[in-house]
């Protein structure tokens, strides 16, 4: 069993994230989102938990919802910030027989040998990474490079939202977390 995870705040989820998962459907078994409650380099998520989550409810299409799954083991963790490294742990002993495979975007794999015990998560996984053409790689053989040429982040649509920029990022929400967001006033401040 191939098991794909995508770990993030997803502080707002979109259109992007969607695509990775509509994309690594083809090749998983089970395609995992996995919010975390706070990332080590990263500032506190500006909404909730629960606001989150359910952003990500609503990003996943119902056909794929047996297939595509919502895992609160970092948003529940006691342990803040979350590493990945206890997620993966986390997960090969939940799914034993399972290769469990990391999607990560450009940005991250830069960032990958600061992360806590790197070169273990190396061994114990197999990464996929989704380039954004913003990112120059260098050739690393345990790494499956994916072209994905969608340049948008939840930073900037947070950035936008908060500077009354809202019809530059509706093409990159999905028509329900872009309704959630408009209700609940999200990132406006």
């Amino acid at each position: 069993m191939n098991i794909f995870f995508f770990g993030g705040t997803f502080d707002p989820p979109h259109k992007g994230h969607k695509l990775i998962y509509k994309h690594c459907m083809k090749i998983c078994d089970k395609f995992i989102f996995v919010p975390t409650l706070q990332s080590p380099d990263k500032k506190a998520p500006i909404t909730n938990k629960d606001i989150r989550i359910n952003m990500l409810e609503l990003l996943i299409d119902k056909e794929d919802k047996k297939k595509v799954l919502i895992d609160n083991f970092e948003i529940n963790s006691k342990s803040i910030p979350n590493y990945t490294i206890d997620t993966i742990n986390y997960l090969q002993n939940k799914f034993e027989k399972a290769i469990i495979h990391m999607v990560i975007g450009g940005d991250q794999y830069n960032n990958l040998k600061n992360w806590k015990d790197y070169k273990n998560i190396i061994e114990k996984v197999k990464i996929i990474c989704f380039n954004r053409k913003i990112v120059e790689f260098k050739n690393n053989k345990k790494i499956n490079f994916i072209d994905f040429n969608y340049n948008i982040s939840s930073t900037l649509i947070r950035k936008n939202i908060s500077s009354g920029k809202v019809n530059n990022i509706q093409k990159y929400l999905t028509e329900d977390v872009n309704r959630l967001i408009c209700d609940n006033d999200l990132y406006k401040n």
